[in-house]
């Protein structure tokens, strides 16, 4: 993957723990699973997606139509394609060119419309509860504006 694009990429710590998870689990499923075995887990197969996703797709266009939400989580964006039933939520911006990662659900929050562990209804009450922000006054969306290279 080296797809050319402007944008630094961030990772909310809501994220960031996720993917660390996921590592753990495939570093545990390393010891246990043959190669073979291993690359055709799901767990596997979700962290790569993951991976292709945050540095190479979701970059080339953050605000694709596919990638928008509505109603109070309108300023928000979430991937979903080749996931199966989970979610990764994103803010961006384009003046300087950021894309914040904010929460990739887990096995607990799997997508099930109207379901009070739905990784939309989760990532709402994060919102909510001011747990994330695309707002540019928050202060650590400001830390990384003024962390971006040419601003």
């Amino acid at each position: 993957m080296t797809t050319k694009h402007d944008y630094l990429l961030k990772a909310h710590d809501l994220f960031f723990q996720r993917t660390v998870a996921l590592n753990r689990e495939i570093e545990a499923l390393s010891k246990t699973l043959d190669r073979g075995a291993l690359k055709q887990h799901e767990t596997v197969k979700l962290a790569k997606r993951v991976y292709e996703a945050t540095l190479d797709i979701i970059p080339q266009d953050p605000n694709h139509p596919s990638y928008r939400l509505n109603n109070e989580l309108r300023k928000y964006r979430r991937y979903k394609q080749g996931l199966s039933r989970y979610r990764l939520f994103f803010a961006f911006s384009s003046t300087p060119e950021i894309i914040l990662y904010l929460y990739l659900n887990d096995k607990g929050s799997l997508r099930k419309e109207g379901d009070k562990h739905d990784p939309y209804q989760i990532f709402a009450r994060f919102v909510s509860q001011g747990k994330v922000s695309h707002h540019p006054e928050d202060p650590r969306i400001q830390k990384w504006v003024r962390e971006f290279p040419g601003t």
